[in-house]
């Protein structure tokens, strides 16, 4: 399924308001600028999810973007991922591996597009 090749510039939370901070492996394949995101980069939940305060505590604390990885795009071997506008098709997780809902994505470049 296409979809737009997600980069560092990108605004996403987690369903619970959390921001997501996205961290790349690489700075040499640009979206718009900025450097995009393989499935392997460190995808981490700001300490902002608001299911900090549930009992017991079970904030998202990363995304897991295997999901949304393209099928023919790849850099550095790693496959790219992908985002529609809205919610995305990658999955938070708490630190217990539990899933939390997909990453809201509110901003994402619109000019790369791939499957």
């Amino acid at each position: 399924m296409p979809g737009f090749a997600l980069s560092t510039a990108a605004t996403l939370t987690c369903a619970h308001q959390g921001q997501v901070s996205l961290t790349p492996g690489q700075q040499q394949v640009l979206a718009g600028g900025a450097p995009v995101v393989t499935t392997a980069d460190l995808n981490v939940v700001a300490p902002s999810c608001t299911l900090s305060s549930a009992q017991p505590p079970s904030p998202c604390v990363k995304v897991d973007f295997t999901p949304a990885a393209s099928t023919r795009v790849f850099v550095q071997g790693r496959p790219v991922v992908l985002e529609p506008t809205g919610p995305g098709a990658g999955l938070c997780l708490s630190a217990a591996q539990a899933p939390q809902g997909p990453p809201m994505v509110s901003a994402v470049q619109q000019r790369v597009v791939a499957t």
